[in-house]
């Protein structure tokens, strides 16, 4: 569950269920429910679009002592996430207007699984979206993530009505997480080990088998991939009061003329300050799918946040989000222009509940000219 709001800590908490005395097991949850509104302009784009939506998650985790005294740990969630009346099937949004091509079954089960060996400051792991991974910034947000707000936008609508991302047309090119969403594989079974420092934590995860960027309306069914790997860096460099992260990762991906790896490879890395009340910070992510340069299912893109937040009370904060994006999205050449999401969000925390409200404009999308939209999201959350 990647996008959650970051408003108090004290909203998190569990239930303790008393086992074996070297173990515990603990059982947590969040929910999250939202109501978006979308107006768009530009070519064969959905005009308008408004509902509710959800996030929902089950956390059930056990930690303790082996019999040779090292330290364990494991667990598993369980996600329902979705739209106002989505049933459990086949989503039909393309695979970067912020949705997945799986199925929503699958999903519910693909999430923060694994079984941790500990030792020290030394973990090892086996499991899928547990490790810390590229899905991290360092620019300072208020409530969620901009690829939650700019989800769904833009999205083209043929003649017959079926939604699509997959032209330069609609879907914003929005690709942030470099490998989480596209390119990466944190989200299959690998296995992992993550060292604490005094500077920070190091992370790496080879994954022996993951999925790829699918890019099949270039003929090419790029959708069975070989082997991935990733590292990745978060910390504060020895600094109070900073924050710091760098992380690399590559995806060897079959194709369907031969059995060599194309390398999909995703970059990012960021800086965030803390001043007290004032927080600022810059992320740099970077991908690239390995499609040859020249076809319509090229994507090589830089994405640029600069975030600032303000706590103006203890219960209030305020934030301001800039992205933009440059390179190639789907096109036989780099963008016309680049791409920019601009946002503002005001957090309130009720202390069990926490609320947000979020304006943001996309403007031109995928670096269409006249491509924009104007995004409301208003969220409410929960933890127990």
């Amino acid at each position: 569950m990647k996008n959650k709001l970051l408003l108090s800590s004290a909203l998190v908490g569990s239930l303790a269920i008393t086992g074996l005395a070297s173990a515990q097991t603990t059982i947590s949850g969040s929910l999250d429910l939202s109501y978006k509104t979308i107006s768009n302009t530009g070519t064969l784009t959905r005009q308008t679009d408004a509902g509710f939506g959800r996030e929902t998650q089950i956390n059930i985790a056990n930690k303790g002592k082996l019999s040779n005294g090292m330290d364990y740990a494991a667990g598993f969630s369980l996600e329902f996430d979705g739209k106002s009346g989505a049933a459990m099937g086949l989503s039909t949004d393309g695979p970067n207007a912020g949705s997945s091509a799986q199925s929503n079954i699958q999903r519910i089960s693909r999430e923060n699984m694994f079984i941790d060996v500990i030792s020290g400051t030394t973990t090892l792991s086996v499991g899928m979206d547990h490790l810390n991974n590229m899905s991290f910034s360092s620019a300072p947000r208020v409530a969620q993530h901009a690829s939650t707000t700019a989800a769904s936008a833009q999205l083209v609508t043929n003649t017959t009505g079926d939604v699509s991302a997959g032209t330069a047309s609609g879907g914003v090119a929005y690709q942030f997480y470099p490998g989480a969403a596209s390119l990466g594989a944190s989200n299959y079974m690998g296995l992992g080990i993550q060292q604490v420092t005094p500077i920070g934590t190091i992370t790496g995860q080879y994954f022996p088998k993951a999925s790829a960027q699918q890019a099949s309306n270039d003929g090419v069914a790029r959708v069975s991939a070989l082997d991935a790997y990733e590292l990745h860096y978060r910390g504060d460099l020895g600094v109070k009061g900073l924050t710091a992260n760098a992380g690399y990762n590559v995806v060897n991906n079959a194709t369907a003329v031969t059995t060599q790896a194309k390398k999909q490879k995703g970059i990012a890395y960021g800086l965030g300050y803390n001043l007290g009340q004032i927080s600022v910070g810059a992320q740099i992510n970077k991908t690239d799918n390995g499609v040859t340069a020249g076809t319509n299912t090229k994507i090589d893109t830089k994405s640029t946040e600069l975030g600032a937040t303000f706590a103006a009370t203890k219960d209030i904060s305020l934030g301001v989000t800039h992205v933009k994006t440059e390179g190639t999205i789907r096109q036989t050449a780099a963008m016309a222009t680049d791409e920019k999401i601009v946002s503002g969000t005001i957090g309130y925390n009720l202390g069990a509940v926490a609320l947000s409200a979020t304006y943001a404009e996309i403007q031109d999308a995928r670096g269409v000219s006249g491509n924009d939209s104007d995004i409301v999201l208003i969220r409410a959350g929960t933890r127990f």
